[in-house]
Formats: C-alpha cells, structure tokens, sequence
C-alpha cells in the first residue's frame, strides 16, 4: 500500500481567512540568554545602579526610545476622577502568577501603575544570580500586560508619603504569596506610609505560579537543558557573528 505524505503550511487555514500575522521577535531577547543565565548562575545581565549600561556583555538586548515607545502607545494619564492602584515588585521572568496578581489588583480600581525594583535592589534582597531578567527587560515584559495602565522604572524599595501623593495613589497593593516573604521583611516595614494613611491592601494571589515553580522544573530537567543550551548558544552566538560582523552587510 503505497501512502502519500503531503507537505502543508500549518497556518493555510488562518491564512485564507486573513487571520495570520507574523510579529518579528524582540532583537537581544533570546530564551537560549534566560535559560543560561539561570544555568550558569551569572549576574553579567544586572544594570549597575538602574543604568543604561550593563555591567557585561551577557544581555545582547538594547533599550531605545523607539522600542519603549513600541511598547507603551496605550499608556494615557489618569484622569482626576480615576481610582489610582499601585502594586511593586520584581516581576521577574513574568509568568502567570504576575498576570493573576496584576489583575487582580487593577479590579480594585481604574488606573494601575505598576513598579518595577532595580537590579541592585532585587539582587540584595532575593541573592543568587536573581534578577534573571535585567530592569528594560522586565520593563518591556510588564508593558505588554493588559492590565497594566502605566509603569514606573527603576521604583524605590520604600513607597514614600511624596510617591503616594505624587502619583495620586488611592491604594497600595502587596501580593500576598510565599514567594513575596522574603522579598519584604518585617524589619523593614517599606509599606509604613501606606499603612498610616489606611490606603494598604494585601491581595493573595489567585494563582500558584511562582518563579520557584520555573526554577523547580528547570532542576528536574538540568542535563537536558544543559545539552540543548550549549547546542542553541553556539548558533544564536554564529547568528549574532553574521548579523553584526564588520564585514557583514548593514
């Protein structure tokens, strides 16, 4: 019995019914970069102070102007009868706990500002290579949530009377999950101010997932993620080589 094999486009059917479009990927974000990182445990990726220039060459990523803008074209101001919501964090590896915990926050209000910690401080209070994802890309990662209504960079650890005031923040949210524990210690109460003028509300967050959850699976599959880490590295590194080598074409 002789059996044809036909070769077909998998997207023909979106196609026809013009439903298909193809969104180029983000030049220097690479799952192959985040993946090392997490495997060779390197902080080469970190911004030194909340800068704009890294502290090495790990991250091939580059912020411009344009890029954010990209980003950021539905970002509006908040009319004055608008309910302003605050949430702060690292917002790492943005995952479905984050999307769970931003919506659930911008439900308590009209206008969701969201801030993202710097690399410095993320570091100092989480350890290890941790942030795995550098402040612009955590930036970008943030903006493309739905829920989001504005982001502010580089945010203070500690959320002042000036901030609250400033930013017309009607209430502060803290996501209550283990994995916030040891990111806010009781010792350092940096929700004071929010919790003196009774605009502090703590949301537990509807879903499980965790960076823990990402680094659990990682472990469980160390050796296969190595093999197909060191296999993608030397291609995206010949691919980075051809793109951008002085003989190559501009």
């Amino acid at each position: 019995m002789l059996i044809r094999f036909e070769i077909r486009d998998v997207y023909e059917t979106a196609k026809k019914v013009g439903k298909f479009r193809t969104i180029p990927r983000t030049e220097g974000v690479s799952t192959t970069d985040i993946l090392g990182r997490m495997l060779l445990l390197t902080t080469e990726h970190h911004m030194k102070g909340g800068t704009a220039s890294a502290l090495g060459s790990q991250s091939k990523f580059l912020t411009t102007t344009r890029l954010l803008q990209l980003f950021s074209e539905n970002v509006k101001t908040p009319t004055e009868d608008m309910r302003v919501i605050y949430i702060d964090g690292a917002w790492d590896l943005f995952h479905p706990g984050h999307v769970a915990l931003l919506k659930a926050a911008k439900e308590r209000g009209d206008y969701l500002i969201v801030g993202i910690h710097g690399d410095v401080c993320v570091n100092k209070m989480r350890g290890m290579n941790l942030p795995l994802l550098n402040l612009h890309e955590r930036v970008l990662s943030v903006l493309g949530c739905r829920f989001v209504d504005d982001i502010l960079i580089d945010a203070p650890y500690e959320i002042s009377a000036e901030m609250i005031a400033s930013l017309r923040i009607a209430e502060v949210i803290h996501g209550a999950c283990d994995v916030d524990r040891e990111y806010c210690s009781d010792e350092d109460d940096r929700y004071r101010n929010a919790k003196e003028k009774g605009i502090f509300h703590s949301v537990k967050n509807p879903c499980p997932f965790s960076l823990k959850t990402i680094f659990k699976r990682i472990r469980q599959n160390q050796k296969t993620f190595q093999v197909r880490f060191e296999r993608k590295m030397n291609t995206e590194a010949q691919h980075y080589e051809q793109k951008y080598s002085d003989n190559g074409s501009h």
